[in-house]
C-alpha cells in the first residue's frame, strides 16, 4: 500500500512540474540580447557568442538590438532565428537564413540580405518596420504587416522570389524608396489587403512584380518600371499619386483591377524606350482612371485596352508621340476636360470600342491634336466622340471603319496633308469641320451628318463614294482640289446650305436633294445623276451634265450671269418651281427634254442640239435667243424640210418674248404666246388648236418660213414680217375691248376655217389688217362688231340716207380668190385690175353690235344694202336710213344676247358685177342706219356667199 501511495505522489509531482514548466514557458517574454561586437574582437559575426550581451547566439526568444554607432556591423552567416530585430544606425548583412518575427530598423539602419538566403519574417501581431536602407539579394517571405521607412533595394544574381503575404488585416508599407536592381528574373509576389508605398518605387532589370487581390495599393512616390521588367496586377485596386515611368521594355498588365492616376501637377505617366526597344501597358477587363494627370506615351510604347476595359480621364492630358500606340479593343474611353495630342506616327486605334471626349467644365479647354503622321483608327463597331477641338496636321490621319465618329459641339481641323477616311461608318459632325492645306476627307459606304459648319479650303479634297451626306448647316467648298461624289445621296436639309467654289466638282451616279440652298461657283460636272430642287440651286461658272434627271419641284434653279450650262441626254422637269438663266449665260441642250410646268425665265442664250425639245406647259419668259446648235436653219418657205424635226420648242402654256429674240428651231404653240414691244425671229412657227397669239404694239415677228396658224386666236397690235397662213385660227377676239391691228409684210392666206373679228369702237379706233403683198381668200368668216354708242352717234348726226362713214378694215396690194381652185396647195393666180375672172372666196360675214355697259351684243339685220368700191381695201360703210319694219332698229326684233352668244349669219348673195358692196341696216330709235361692207375688185365672180340685202 505504501508503494502504491508513493507512486501516486510521484505522478502528482510530475503533473505539478509539467504545469509549472508549461506556465513558465507560456508566460515567458523575449529576453534582450544586445549586439556588442567591437572591431578586432568578435569580427562582426552573429555566430560568435562573445559578440552578444548576454553572451550567446540569439534564439527565437531573443529580442536583438543593434547599435550601429557604438559597435561593428552585424553579419549573419549561418542560420539564425530571433524573435525581434531592432537596428539603430546599424549595418546588418544577412548571408545565412534568417527567421524573425519582428524587424524594426531605426535611424537609417541598413539591412542587407545576400546570396540567395531565405529570409522568413513572421509577424502576425506587430508591424515589421525598416526605417533604414534595405537591400535584398535573396528570397524573402513576409507573413504579416511590413513597413519600410527609408527604402529597399532588391538585387538579383540568381533566381529568387520575394513573397509578401498578409494573414491579418495589416498593411505592407514602404515609406521611402523601393528598388529592384541587377538583371535577372526577379519575382515579387504581393498578396495583401493593403500596400502603401510612400517613397520612390523602382522595378527594373527584368524583375517581375505580381500583385494579387490587394484591396488597396497606394503609390505616393516616384514609380519606375524599367529594363524589361514585368508588372502583373490582378484583382486589385491601385492608386498612384505621383509620377510613373514605364521605360526600356517594361511590361505592365492590369487584369480585373482598378487603377487610379491622381496627380495635381504637370507630371504623370511617362512611357518611352531607347531605339529598338518597346514597352506595353496592358489593361484587361479593368478600369484606368486619370484625374489631373499627364499620360505621356512615346518612343515605341503601347497602351492596350481590351476585354471591356474602361479608361476614364478627367482634366488630364494624353500625349502619343514617336511611334507610340493607344489600342482600344472592346473597351471604352471616357474623357472629360482632357487633352489628346498625337505626333510622330503615333496610333490611336478604337476597335469594337467607345471613345468619348467631352467637356464638363467649359472653363477647361479640351482638344485633340495629331502631328507628324500620327493616326487614329476607329474600327469594328466602335465610337469616337469628342466635345473639344480636334486638330490633324502634318500627314496625320483618322481612319474610321464600321464605327461611329462624333464631333460634338467642337471644331475639327485638318491641315497639312492630313487624311480622314470614313468607311462603312457614321460620321456625325455636330460641331465644325475646317479642312485646309491639302488635307483630304474620304467617305465610302458611310453616312455623314453635317449639323455644324463644314469648310474645305486651300487645295483640300472631299470624296464620297456610295455614301449619304446629310447637310443641316453651312458647307463651303472653297478649294482648288477636286470634290467628287460617286453613288452618293446628297441631302441638303431645310436648314442646310451647300456652297461650292471649287473649280472641280464632279457628281456621278448620285442623288442630290436640295431643300434649302445649293450654290456652285466654278467648274461643275455630273453624269448619270438626279437633282431634285425644293428651294434654291444656283450655278455660276461652267456646268456640264450628261444623262441627268433634274427636277425643280419648288424653288429655283438659277444659272448665274457669265456662266455655261451644258446638258446632254438629260430630262429637265420644272414642276412648280422656276428655271432662271441670267444675262450672258449659255444653255446648251443636246438630246435633252426640258418640260416646264412651273416658270422659266431665260436671259441667256439657249442652244438646242439635235434631239432636244423644250416643252412649256405653264410660263416661259424669254429675253434671249433659242439657237440651233447645228445651224441647220430653214431659209425658204413651208415646203422646205431642211429643219431638224428633233429640235423643237413646244408651248402649251404661256410663252412670252420680252426682248429681241431669235428662235432657230421649229416652234409649235397650242398655248399662249406673247410678243412684247420687241422683234422676234422664229425659224418655223405653227400655232395649233387652243393657242393664243398676242403681240403688243410695236412688236414684230419675222420668219423665213410661212407663219402658220392652224387654230386658236391671234390678238394684238404688231407686225408679221413674212408670209402668214391662217387655216383655222381667229384673228381678233370676242373681247370687244381689244382693238387688233396687224401689219403683214408679206402674203396672207385666209382659208375656209379661218375667221377675222373686227371690233369697231368709233371712226378712229377700230381693228385693221394691212397686207403689203397678196391677200389670198379661200372662204372663211369675217365678223364685225360695232359699239352701240357709236351707232347712236351716227344716227343723231346724220338724218338722210346718204353714206356718212367709211372705215377701212383690210388693205392689201393684190387680192386672190382661191375658192375656185381645187388644189389649195397650188399658188393661185393674182387678181389684177384687168378683166380676170377669178372668184372672191369669203364664205360668211356677220355683223353685231356690242354694249360695254351691259357686256352684251346683238346680231344685226341686213337692211339697206348698198355698194361701194375701192381699189385695194376691204371697207365698212355706214349710212342712216328709215327702218322698214318699224322695229327697234336692228331689223329682226331680237333681244340682246351676251357677247359669248352664237353669231347670226346672213344669207347668200348671188351676182356677177364689177363692184360688190355689202350693206347692213341698223334700226335705232325708229330710224335706221345702213352698214356697208365693200370689197374692191374689177371682176368679183359669181357670189359672195353669206350676204343678202333688202331692196
Amino acid at each position: 500500500m505504501k508503494k502504491e501511495g508513493n507512486n501516486t505522489y510521484f505522478f502528482l509531482f510530475i503533473l505539478i512540474c509539467i504545469f509549472i514548466l508549461k506556465n513558465s514557458f507560456v508566460n515567458s517574454q523575449p529576453f534582450l540580447k544586445e549586439w556588442i561586437s567591437i572591431s578586432g574582437v568578435g569580427n562582426g559575426d552573429a555566430e560568435n557568442p562573445q559578440n552578444w550581451d548576454p553572451n550567446g547566439v540569439p534564439t527565437i526568444e531573443s529580442n536583438v538590438v543593434v547599435d550601429g554607432i557604438t559597435y561593428d556591423n552585424l553579419t549573419i552567416n549561418d542560420p539564425i532565428s530571433m524573435y525581434a530585430l531592432t537596428n539603430n544606425f546599424g549595418y546588418i548583412k544577412v548571408k545565412g537564413p534568417l527567421t524573425c518575427k519582428d524587424i524594426i530598423f531605426n535611424y537609417y539602419g541598413e539591412f542587407v540580405i545576400y546570396n540567395n538566403i531565405t529570409a522568413l519574417i513572421y509577424n502576425n501581431t506587430y508591424i515589421t518596420e525598416i526605417r533604414g536602407p534595405t537591400y535584398f539579394n535573396a528570397t524573402v517571405e513576409n507573413f504579416g504587416a511590413f513597413s519600410l521607412y527609408y527604402g529597399v533595394i532588391f538585387y538579383k544574381d540568381v533566381i529568387n522570389r520575394y513573397d509578401f503575404y498578409n494573414n491579418v488585416i495589416a498593411p505592407l508599407a514602404f515609406y521611402s524608396s523601393f528598388f529592384t536592381s541587377d538583371p535577372g528574373s526577379l519575382t515579387f509576389l504581393i498578396q495583401l489587403d493593403d500596400f502603401y508605398i510612400y517613397g520612390n518605387f523602382w522595378v527594373i532589370n527584368q524583375a517581375k512584380l505580381e500583385f494579387y487581390s490587394i484591396k488597396k495599393l497606394e503609390i505616393h512616390g516616384f514609380t519606375v518600371f524599367n529594363g524589361d521588367s514585368i508588372i502583373d496586377i490582378q484583382h486589385s485596386t491601385l492608386v498612384s499619386y505621383n509620377y510613373v515611368e514605364l521605360s526600356e521594355g517594361a511590361n505592365f498588365t492590369l487584369t480585373d483591377s482598378v487603377m487610379y492616376f491622381l496627380l495635381n501637377d504637370t507630371h504623370g505617366l511617362l512611357m518611352y524606350n531607347s531605339l529598338g526597344s518597346s514597352n506595353e501597358f496592358n489593361v484587361i477587363d479593368s478600369q484606368l482612371i486619370l484625374s489631373n494627370y499627364f499620360f505621356n506615351i512615346k518612343y515605341n510604347s503601347v497602351i492596350n485596352l481590351s476585354k471591356k476595359s474602361l479608361l476614364t480621364a478627367f482634366n488630364s492630358y494624353i500625349r502619343l508621340a514617336e511611334n507610340s500606340k493607344l489600342l482600344v479593343f472592346n473597351s471604352s474611353i471616357v474623357s472629360n476636360d482632357t487633352k489628346l495630342t498625337m505626333s510622330g506616327s503615333s496610333l490611336l486605334q478604337i476597335d469594337e470600342s467607345y471613345y468619348v471626349v467631352g467637356i464638363s467644365d467649359l472653363s477647361v479647354q479640351t482638344f485633340c491634336i495629331l502631328l507628324d503622321k500620327s493616326k487614329i483608327e476607329i474600327i469594328n463597331n466602335s465610337t469616337f466622340a469628342i466635345e473639344g477641338p480636334i486638330d490633324l496636321r502634318d500627314n496625320s490621319s483618322i481612319l474610321v471603319n464600321n464605327s461611329n465618329l462624333i464631333i460634338q459641339d467642337a471644331d475639327f481641323y485638318t491641315k497639312h496633308f492630313s487624311y480622314v477616311s470614313i468607311e462603312n461608318s457614321i460620321f456625325q459632325m455636330r460641331g465644325n469641320l475646317f479642312m485646309t492645306n491639302s488635307s483630304i476627307l474620304d467617305i465610302k459606304n458611310s453616312t455623314l451628318y453635317v449639323f455644324g459648319y463644314f469648310g474645305a479650303f486651300t487645295n483640300t479634297s472631299f470624296h464620297s463614294d456610295n455614301s449619304s451626306i446629310n447637310i443641316g448647316n453651312y458647307v463651303i467648298m472653297s478649294t482648288n482640289a477636286p470634290i467628287t461624289f460617286n453613288n452618293t445621296v446628297l441631302n441638303i436639309f431645310s436648314d442646310g446650305s451647300f456652297f461650292c467654289e471649287a473649280p472641280n466638282l464632279f457628281i456621278e451616279n448620285s442623288l442630290v436633294a436640295i431643300r434649302n440652298y445649293y450654290y456652285s461657283f466654278g467648274s461643275f460636272s455630273s453624269i448619270n445623276s438626279t437633282f431634285i430642287v425644293y428651294r434654291t440651286m444656283e450655278i455660276k461658272g461652267n456646268f456640264f451634265g450628261e444623262n441627268l434627271e433634274i427636277t425643280v419641284v419648288t424653288g429655283n434653279l438659277t444659272i448665274k450671269e457669265n456662266s455655261t450650262f451644258v446638258c446632254n441626254f438629260c430630262n429637265i422637269l420644272i414642276e412648280m418651281g422656276q428655271f432662271i438663266t441670267l444675262e450672258n449665260t449659255s444653255i446648251t441642250l443636246k438630246g435633252t427634254t426640258m418640260k416646264n410646268g412651273g416658270k422659266v425665265i431665260s436671259g441667256g442664250q439657249i442652244h438646242l442640239s439635235p434631239g432636244s425639245t423644250i416643252k412649256n406647259d405653264n410660263e416661259f419668259i424669254l429675253s434671249s435667243d433659242i439657237l440651233s446648235d447645228n445651224n441647220n436653219n430653214n431659209n425658204n418657205d413651208d415646203n422646205d424640210d431642211k429643219n431638224d424635226e428633233l429640235q423643237s420648242l413646244q408651248n402649251q402654256g404661256s410663252f412670252k418674248f420680252i426682248n429681241d429674240s431669235k428662235v432657230q428651231v421649229e416652234m409649235n404653240s397650242s398655248g399662249k404666246l406673247i410678243i412684247g414691244k420687241n422683234q422676234v425671229e422664229i425659224e418655223k412657227f405653227k400655232q395649233e388648236i387652243g393657242g393664243l397669239f398676242s403681240m403688243e404694239k410695236g412688236g414684230s415677228m419675222f420668219s423665213k418660213s410661212i407663219i402658220q396658224f392652224q387654230g386658236g386666236s391671234i390678238i394684238g397690235n404688231g407686225s408679221f414680217i413674212g408670209n402668214v397662213s391662217n387655216s383655222a385660227a381667229t384673228i381678233g377676239d370676242s373681247n370687244t375691248s381689244i382693238i387688233n391691228k396687224f401689219k403683214i409684210s408679206g402674203n396672207y392666206k385666209h382659208d375656209s376655217n379661218a375667221t377675222i373679228i373686227f371690233n369697231v369702237e368709233n371712226e378712229n379706233d377700230f381693228s385693221f389688217i394691212e397686207i403689203l403683198n397678196e391677200f389670198y381668200i379661200n372662204g372663211g368668216l369675217v365678223e364685225i362688231k360695232i359699239n352701240i354708242e357709236f351707232l347712236q352717234t351716227i344716227l343723231k348726226q346724220y338724218s338722210n340716207n346718204n353714206f356718212t362713214s367709211k372705215i377701212d378694215l383690210i388693205s392689201f396690194n393684190t387680192l386672190i380668190d382661191g375658192s375656185s381652185s381645187s388644189d389649195s396647195s397650188t399658188t393661185p393666180t393674182p387678181t389684177t385690175n384687168q378683166n380676170n375672172k377669178n372668184t372672191l372666196g369669203l364664205d360668211k360675214i356677220i355683223f353685231k353690235s356690242y354694249d360695254k355697259s351691259s357686256n352684251t351684243e346683238k346680231v344685226l339685220s341686213n337692211d339697206c344694202i348698198s355698194t361701194s368700191s375701192s381699189s385695194s381695201k376691204f371697207s365698212l360703210l355706214l349710212r342712216s336710213c328709215t327702218p322698214s319694219d318699224g322695229g327697234d332698229g336692228d331689223g329682226d326684233n331680237n333681244e340682246s344676247k351676251p357677247i359669248t352668244s352664237k353669231a347670226w349669219v346672213a344669207g347668200p348673195i348671188i351676182g356677177a358685177v364689177a363692184i360688190a358692196a355689202v350693206a347692213v341696216t341698223l334700226y335705232v330709235k325708229k330710224e335706221r342706219i345702213s352698214i356697208f361692207l365693200k370689197l374692191k375688185k374689177i371682176s368679183v365672180g359669181t357670189k359672195l356667199k353669206s350676204i343678202t340685202s333688202k331692196k
